[in-house]
């Protein structure tokens, strides 16, 4: 039987929900002296910064793209609770700029989050598995793009085609991400159910694609053999 999975997007784009940027979670990498691009890698603690807009705390917050999470209790209790497996939680820390002061008044245009922060708790989602995608199966190719640093980039052939894990790299976990797509969490329908059932504010799931079933002893050796 497949396993199908959905992916975890923002869903708030109108300013109803506070919005964080990042601050200092990233650290430069030196660059490659073929093609003189740097990439990064992602350092704890998670620092944000909270932008103005709205001064209320959605349970998921988008602080850069899709690759980070910020969630509330609530999450994190409904995760925990159900024994969800491929994440952790780390510790938020904030930032404001100097000279920021909370006005004794706030308009909608002025809203914000101030520090010292007085919302509910908050928790970087973390995500600790990762597998590969079926890139044929998924219509999808990767051409290299930098043999000097082996990057790569995909292009996709159909757009309406689902993602195709390979199964002898999936771990059996609720939470994952595709190593040839990068950062985005994907999660097992178990858990998109759940998030459904608790209405979760600011977040928006859709089905992308499915694990084929496979025969079990070969997914047990395959895992051994991975170094």
């Amino acid at each position: 039987m497949r396993t199908f999975f959905f992916d975890l997007a923002r869903r708030d784009y109108d300013g109803v929900f506070a919005h964080a940027l990042m601050s200092g979670t990233y650290e430069q990498l030196p660059r490659c002296p073929k093609c003189k691009l740097a990439a990064r890698r992602r350092v704890p603690p998670l620092v944000i910064e909270w932008d103005r807009g709205s001064n209320v705390i959605g349970d998921f917050t988008w602080p850069a793209g899709l690759g980070e999470l910020v969630v509330t209790d609530r999450v994190r209790t409904c995760i925990e609770s159900n024994r969800f497996s491929g994440v952790r939680f780390e510790g938020v820390e904030m930032v404001q700029r100097r000279g920021l002061k909370k006005p004794r008044t706030e308009s909608r245009a002025r809203s914000r989050v101030w520090l010292p922060y007085e919302g509910p708790p908050l928790w970087n989602l973390v995500v600790t598995a990762r597998c590969h995608l079926d890139v044929a199966a998924s219509a999808r190719s990767i051409v290299q793009e930098c043999d000097g640093c082996d990057r790569t980039r995909m292009i996709v052939h159909d757009t309406k085609a689902p993602l195709v894990i390979r199964p002898d790299t999936w771990q059996g976990t609720d939470f994952f991400c595709i190593e040839e797509i990068g950062d985005v969490v994907f999660v097992r329908e178990r858990v998109a159910q759940a998030f459904d059932r608790n209405g979760f504010t600011n977040l928006d799931m859709k089905k992308r694609g499915f694990i084929p079933e496979t025969d079990s002893r070969s997914v047990a050796s395959a895992r051994r053999q991975r170094p």
